[in-house]
């Protein structure tokens, strides 16, 4: 169906269509009726949200920002419509300090206000810069990976956020004012999803990390193997299993099992040892 040089014009002011609202309350309300947990809920939201603004993928982390060093630090990822390789890539991007990426600088600068906001990539980077860095050439545009939608909520302590980034593949026209306005709106009206599952510690003591422990601890919290955290990362098992030791001894834990318990819930004194933590043991033994 094409659009009309009205709807043209709507689209591109970021004024929302009655049809636009309609469809945020509709799906704010499946979200909030629904009866899984926090995941599942967040995943729902996302798929929805992500129709809504037509973007091809989405990451939802749970972050801790470095002031110093502006660095995002996850300590809690959820995604959906990327592949492997495509998340390895946004991990390695953000942990990367030589170059960083062009979008860490000015993020942390907004994020500063201690607000709400959601932006394009274009109002946060310009094009120039983007395509120009190594850092997105290697971890972005490689991987079919361009224009980014992202929408920051700020928690309770300075520099602990709600981050979440919506993606679309090479090839694509970039995100419009009225895609980010639907994205903004939404994720303004769910304060308690933002809360939900932070770690009792907000990523205390992730910071003293070096740079590749970190992003092998954000794939551990994943629940990825040995074999494929070496995989993603090119780098060997071995090294692999000597960063999740120095990470268990950091964190005083002796299991991939305690870790993701530490993070999920203080020190994972009430996780439940049924089945899910005997099959969690089973498939971690190997670090």
């Amino acid at each position: 169906m094409k659009t009309t040089s009205s709807e043209e014009t709507e689209q591109h002011s970021g004024v929302l269509s009655e049809t636009d609202v309609r469809a945020i309350v509709r799906l704010l309300a499946d979200v909030a009726a629904f009866q899984g947990d926090h995941a599942t809920r967040k995943r729902m939201l996302m798929g929805g949200l992500s129709r809504l603004v037509r973007a091809d993928g989405w990451l939802w982390t749970m972050t801790r920002v470095d002031f110093p060093t502006n660095t995002p630090i996850s300590i809690g990822l959820l995604h959906g419509g990327l592949t492997d390789e495509q998340v390895a890539g946004w991990i390695e991007a953000g942990q990367a300090s030589s170059p960083p990426s062009p979008d860490s600088v000015p993020l942390t600068e907004i994020l500063r206000d201690g607000r709400h906001f959601t932006r394009t990539r274009q109002q946060v980077v310009p094009d120039d810069d983007w395509y120009s860095s190594p850092n997105v050439k290697r971890n972005r545009l490689r991987l079919g990976i361009d224009h980014f939608l992202y929408s920051i909520y700020p928690l309770d302590e300075p520099g602990v956020i709600s981050a979440i980034g919506l993606f679309r593949e090479v090839g694509r026209d970039p995100f419009d004012e009225r895609e980010s306005r639907i994205a903004h709106i939404l994720l303004s009206e769910i304060d308690w999803l933002h809360r939900a599952e932070m770690p009792t510690h907000k990523g205390e003591g992730v910071p003293q990390l070096t740079r590749r422990q970190r992003t092998v601890m954000i794939m551990m919290l994943e629940g990825r193997t040995t074999k494929q955290i070496s995989k993603l990362l090119h780098i060997s098992e071995y090294t692999v299993k000597d960063h999740a030791k120095a990470i268990y001894k950091h964190f005083r834990v002796s299991s991939q099992v305690e870790l993701i318990g530490r993070f999920r819930c203080g020190d994972g004194g009430d996780i439940p040892g049924g089945n899910r933590e005997r099959e969690l043991q089973s498939n971690h033994d190997e670090y």
